[in-house]
């Protein structure tokens, strides 16, 4: 719960710094107040649900990898443990 908690509280503390560091580029950016701050934030929001996809992605494929691998060990073992018993 702890970890929870502190990856949480760091999530919140990188989207204000996110926040603080865009205010603070179009507050010295003159032709900022044209710019469409939801169009901004959509495409932001977009941007966010493809990394998320991606590492998901990512993660499954680690997961099936592993699975063959253990899988692939555990045939090899047993025909050797076969192979030695017919001997």
């Amino acid at each position: 719960m702890v970890l929870t908690s502190n990856f949480d509280q760091f999530l919140r503390q990188l989207s204000e710094i996110q926040r603080e560091i865009l205010n603070s580029w179009s507050s010295t950016l003159p032709n900022m107040q044209s710019f469409n701050m939801e169009n901004f934030r959509d495409t932001f929001d977009n941007t966010l649900k493809f990394q998320e996809q991606v590492m998901t992605s990512s993660l499954e494929f680690q997961a099936l990898v592993a699975r063959l691998s253990i899988e692939a060990q555990k045939q090899f073992w047993e025909s050797y443990f076969n192979i030695l018993r017919k001997r």
